[in-house]
């Protein structure tokens, strides 16, 4: 019969197991944040070059599209919804902590976690409610364009889907760090700290 294995030693494996499933979520993470900002760069881009291109043909081109605005009002739509999952995701949003400096530790860590699973079930809603949008939207074509109204739309939707992903993870993972920077060259660099615990 054998001694029974020290604490210690019989605490590591678990630990071993915790750290490699933690560190393939981060990673799916940094994906997932690589996926978003470069969303939010495109639709950027899109705003920028049609606000353009309407400037230029009102004035120099003169042709007859005239619904530049129209795909430009499309592009700030996914830049929004993108941009505001990305900001919850890098702890950047706007926090009011009225009430943080008369709260021990532990409720604040409470609080924060209630309210991302609260947030978590109406973007889970709204995911869910936005896909009836988007199907009604299929019917309503834009206006001077060869869209319809679905692609408008599915910008909730697409936001809705980084929300949850992001909240998810600050639920499995609350002390999960900020993602580094997508464009810094070394690992050291990441982004400044966001306001939300």
């Amino acid at each position: 019969m054998s001694a029974p294995m020290p604490a210690a030693a019989r605490s590591r494996p678990a630990a071993a197991t915790g750290s490699a499933w933690r560190a393939r979520v981060l990673r799916a993470d940094r994906v997932v944040c690589w996926i978003g900002r470069l969303g939010v760069a495109l639709t950027l881009a899109v705003v920028l070059v049609f606000c353009f291109a309407q400037v230029l043909d009102r004035y120099l081109l003169k042709t007859q599209f005239d619904a530049w605005d129209q795909l430009a009002r499309i592009g700030m739509l996914w830049c929004a919804f993108l941009g505001a999952a990305m900001a919850l995701r890098e702890r950047r949003n706007v926090v009011i902590d009225l009430i943080d400096s008369h709260l021990s530790e532990r409720v604040r860590r409470v609080r924060d976690r209630l309210f991302d699973a609260l947030l978590l079930a109406l973007a889970a809603t709204l995911f869910y409610k936005g896909l009836d949008v988007v199907e009604v939207g299929h019917f309503q074509d834009i206006v001077g364009t060869p869209f319809t109204y679905a692609v408008s739309y599915a910008a909730l939707t697409a936001g809705m889907v980084f929300f949850m992903l992001f909240l998810a993870l600050r639920l499995l993972i609350p002390n999960a760090p900020v993602p580094r920077d997508a464009f810094a060259r070394d690992e050291g660099n990441g982004d400044l700290p966001g306001t939300h615990p």
